[in-house]
């Protein structure tokens, strides 16, 4: 029978705990906090400008105060292609909100757990998420803040091995 070297038992226990933490996670200990958002009524030249500079997948669209809608580095890419053909297109005039006013907008909850947020986003092809609690935006949740928030987890990602 092998030897259990205590270094094997501390690793082990740290996993556990690992785990236990990621269960009982939620969005907001994961989410940006500071979120930058575009109007309804701005072109989406802008949004596009501010995507870029700021390496964004996604913006949330704000409508007389309110969230109202996302868009995406993906939709205002489409705009550019479609723009290309058809010269009503235009990115100066054409404003955010009327790119996104039919698509469902989705948002979770402050408090939801992590790993219902994954699931949630995975189902839907989200990329970006808002976290909105009574018309109140908390933050924006992204699969790059998960994968900071987990590689900030787990010491074998960090390092590059397994911990001694």
């Amino acid at each position: 029978m092998t030897e259990v070297k205590e270094y094997d038992i501390e690793y082990a226990k740290k996993v556990l705990e690992r785990s236990q933490r990621l269960l009982k996670a939620t969005v907001d200990e994961v989410m940006t906090k500071n979120v930058i958002t575009v109007d309804y009524d701005d072109p989406a030249s802008k949004a596009a400008r501010i995507i870029l500079e700021n390496g964004f997948l996604s913006l949330l669209i704000m409508k007389d105060g309110k969230p109202f809608n996302t868009i995406s580095i993906f939709e205002l890419l489409r705009l550019g292609y479609e723009e290309t053909f058809d010269k009503n297109k235009d990115y100066l005039t054409t404003k955010v909100g009327e790119l996104v006013q039919n698509k469902k907008f989705y948002f979770l909850p402050s408090g939801t757990l992590l790993r219902d947020a994954v699931n949630f986003m995975m189902e839907r092809k989200l990329r970006t998420i808002p976290v909105i609690t009574n018309d109140v935006v908390n933050g924006i949740l992204s699969i790059v803040d998960m994968v900071q928030w987990y590689r900030l987890n787990h010491e074998e990602v960090l390092l590059g091995k397994k911990p001694h």
